[in-house]
């Protein structure tokens, strides 16, 4: 496999904190990321998208530069920063030319050990995200992903937009962004990347310096237990929207761990229900056989502690309820039937050759190393997804569709003109309708 010709480097500070380096790539240039094994899960109630805002934050200028001083040391380098948070992680990205390897790695340093938060800098970096967010309400697809996420994950510490709300933001203060920096993020494990086309030594000797300045307390990793949704009851919320003449229709289901050892068969499971566009049951029987919609799909996410498995459409006012029927019908033969041989082996083939293309950079297999390093999966666990998948059968995808698409567990998100359908829905429990116009971004 790919992973015999790569050597990473791993070097551990302590129990908590590491460097990983790795050579890759064809072209002169270097990645740098600070990866912190904590995210927006660590949010406080009432101030969700405090890790997201203080991620960006440290990019805004430090004790030493502005942020237009910043900007142009970068650029100087031909390179680029970001500092964004996930749910389980948050990362610190730099990049450019190789050559400036050092000088990337200083200014990265500097951006950790002694940013600034401006003031002015951080209020126009809120107002700017309340624009967005009041831009939302205009668009009822990103609005019905927004609140399926909250329903699925209600009852874990993901029940929240990595962003934040109007009122969550509006909440944050620069103190509460300085309490984080100073007393939280300290405390958690952290992983820097050296991905370049050539790991020199000195860079490895800086990296060691500029990471032990971050260990300031030794101990157990944080132990978290599994979270599963607080609602696995049917819930149907119905947001009345009358100038809409098509409906966005969300079914949402509890799902897996990403440390879970079914994961690849869940992935593969998706794959042939929802996930693999004109190749997918759901796009076959929805769109191809009954011209519902033109568009149907599953995804998958799983987190630290718990997952959700989420189905997404939209279709005309009139077939609200026909296309719902539709997928609780698809899921069910799906259950009871699972996908043919000729759809397994289509399904593991589409994995075996796009697998190559998720690691064809340097930035691609960056981003593949940190989701295996924040769920504390082995570096050459990448390379063995393929194998894995091959393995699988069909009995296997029935069972963890049977496990996973309960319908005593959904969780139903519809944005429409309910008049024309919402009688349809009353038969079934946990029936709530309410004014779109009542919901907040």
């Amino acid at each position: 496999m790919r992973e015999l010709h790569l050597k990473p480097i791993e070097i551990h500070l302590d129990s908590n904190h590491k460097i990983f380096a790795l050579p890759y790539g064809k072209t002169p240039l270097c990645y740098l990321a600070m990866l912190i094994k904590a995210g927006s899960e660590k949010d406080p109630k009432g101030k969700e998208g405090l890790t997201d805002l203080w991620a960006e934050g440290l990019t805004l200028g430090t004790k030493k530069k502005s942020l237009e001083e910043l900007i142009f040391e970068v650029e100087k380098l031909g390179g680029y920063l970001e500092g964004s948070a996930g749910w389980d992680f948050t990362l610190l990205l730099i990049s450019g030319l190789e050559e400036k390897g050092s000088n990337l790695l200083e200014i990265l340093s500097e951006i950790f050990y002694e940013p600034d938060f401006p003031f002015h800098e951080m209020e126009k970096t809120k107002e700017r995200r309340l624009s967005n967010l009041l831009k939302l309400k205009d668009d009822p697809s990103k609005m019905a992903d927004r609140l399926i996420w909250i329903m699925a994950m209600e009852g874990t510490p993901y029940a929240h937009p990595i962003s934040g709300s109007l009122s969550s933001i509006k909440n944050i203060t620069l103190e509460d962004i300085l309490h984080f920096h100073n007393e939280i993020y300290p405390q958690q494990r952290c992983t820097l990347f050296i991905l370049s086309k050539e790991v020199k030594e000195v860079l490895l000797e800086k990296a060691k310096d500029t990471l032990s300045k971050l260990i300031t307390r030794k101990g157990e990793e944080e132990k978290t237990s599994e979270t599963t949704p607080s609602t696995p009851h049917p819930q149907i919320l119905i947001l009345d929207r009358p100038d809409l003449t098509q409906s966005q229709i969300r079914i949402a289901f509890p799902s897996l761990s990403r440390k879970d050892d079914r994961y690849y068969i869940l992935k593969l499971m998706n794959y042939l229900l929802g996930g693999g566009g004109f190749s997918s049951r759901l796009m076959e029987r929805v769109r191809s056989q009954k011209g519902y919609t033109y568009s149907i799909r599953s995804s998958f996410t799983s987190l630290k502690t718990c997952g959700t498995l989420i189905i997404s459409t939209f279709t005309p006012t009139n077939t609200t309820y026909a296309t719902f029927e539709e997928i609780l019908s698809t899921i069910e033969d799906f259950i009871k039937e699972g996908p043919t041989e000729k759809e397994l082996e289509e399904a593991k083939r589409f994995f075996e050759k796009s697998f190559p293309l998720r690691i064809e950079t340097p930035k691609q297999l960056l981003n593949e190393i940190i989701l295996q390093e924040t769920y504390d999966l082995k570096f050459q666990n990448l390379f063995e997804e393929i194998e894995k998948i091959k393995k699988i059968n069909i009995e296997e995808i029935k069972l963890i569709a049977q496990e996973i698409l309960q319908k005593q567990k959904m969780q139903v998100l519809i944005i429409g003109n309910s008049e024309h359908f919402v009688k349809n829905f009353e038969t079934f429990g946990n029936l709530q309708l309410m004014p779109y116009k009542d919901v907040s971004p």
